[in-house]
């Protein structure tokens, strides 16, 4: 009799289980589409589905830490757009569903899709979203985001600098540079570059006795991030090969304050920054500049640029008088010519990493 007791019991249990699952499975399906509703709401500034989507308790928590409640969120939305303005879109990835009982709760990876000037970048974040139903409807009560950081593609090549003078990069491109070893090895330095790509320099620097640089060498590896749309391109109509490989190949004159204050925070101004800190100064001069680029995968999605600079004041000329119209523009051409010679002597490229 005990038997037939228990096997009734599981019998019923199991006749049970499946009501239950198509109801979980609908609460979840339902939550789902709601959770589409609201994104589409923000891509859209719809005041009115956000209103209907939202609890009027809800609060949503950055990865900052920053919060955000109901009334503030729709004011977001009602303020005035530029025309200008950056445009977004969501979507959600990897997303796994909790139902418990009036509750569901959403997990996944948001997906922020932001262009700004033609220019796409994305960024992304762990999120969970909690919604709960009311008045036989779902609505979302708390949202809670943390931040993943950005992949480091340049921290998997693992570049390094042997014996003082020589950068080993194992892979994408896999070569090495051996720089001359009158131009000391300075330092590296990575930072993101418009919250596309990511840049790693290697800057070899010879100073005057006085702090004030004389010359500049900087190998420069620079990749998009996955987030970045496209890839590099740029015309190539001047080469000089290295290595075997074809760079394109560009001279004329730089000034790092003025690449500074055109573009803050970006290459000039950090590499400048960099510099100070190592005792050099390159303040307001105009320097001689090569420069030899490449794009080093089929993808198009990374780049090597090397740069050579030669303060312009060994040459006993100003820029004013080169330039254009002044004094002595006839020598121009010939300057940056043998500057661009000069400075394939300064370092070597090697097909294969030692």
């Amino acid at each position: 009799m005990k038997w037939v007791i228990a096997w009734v019991v599981v019998t019923l249990a199991l006749s049970a289980n499946p009501t239950r699952a198509q109801g979980d499975d609908q609460a979840a399906e339902e939550v789902r589409a709601l959770e589409r509703a609201w994104l589409d709401a923000y891509e859209k500034f719809d005041v009115d589905a956000m209103d209907r989507i939202v609890a009027d308790d809800f609060e949503i928590t950055f990865g900052d830490g920053s919060r955000q409640d109901k009334p503030a969120l729709v004011a977001m939305l009602r303020t005035p757009r530029d025309a200008g303005a950056p445009t977004s879109r969501f979507f959600t990835e990897d997303v796994r569903s909790r139902v418990r009982g009036d509750t569901v709760i959403l997990t996944g990876i948001v997906v922020t899709e932001t262009t700004r000037d033609g220019e796409t970048t994305q960024e992304r974040a762990r999120y969970t979203d909690t919604y709960a139903r009311r008045d036989g409807g779902w609505q979302v009560v708390a949202s809670h985001l943390s931040n993943l950081p950005a992949p480091s593609p340049n921290a998997e090549a693992r570049r390094w600098v042997k014996g003082g003078n020589t950068i080993v990069s194992p892979k994408n491109p896999a070569l090495s540079i051996v720089v001359d070893r009158s131009l000391p090895y300075i330092g590296r330095l990575t930072f993101p570059l418009k919250g596309a790509a990511e840049v790693e320099r290697f800057v070899f620097a010879q100073g005057d006795g006085a702090g004030r640089v004389r010359a500049v060498f900087i190998a420069q590896f620079e990749s998009l991030l996955p987030s970045a749309k496209g890839g590099y391109t740029f015309a190539v109509t001047d080469t000089t090969r290295l290595a075997g490989q074809a760079y394109q190949t560009d001279t004329g004159f730089f000034d790092f304050a003025e690449a500074a204050a055109a573009r803050p925070r970006a290459e000039a101004d950090r590499t400048r920054a960099f510099l100070t800190t190592h005792g050099l100064e390159v303040g307001d001069d105009d320097f001689l500049a090569a420069r030899y680029s490449r794009i080093t995968d089929p993808a198009k999605r990374s780049e090597i640029i090397l740069f050579h600079y030669e303060n312009l004041a060994g040459s006993g000329r100003t820029r004013a008088q080169l330039e254009p119209g002044g004094a002595h523009a006839a020598d121009t051409e010939r300057l940056l010519r043998e500057h661009e010679a000069r400075a394939r002597t300064r370092f070597e490229v090697l097909a294969a990493a030692p």
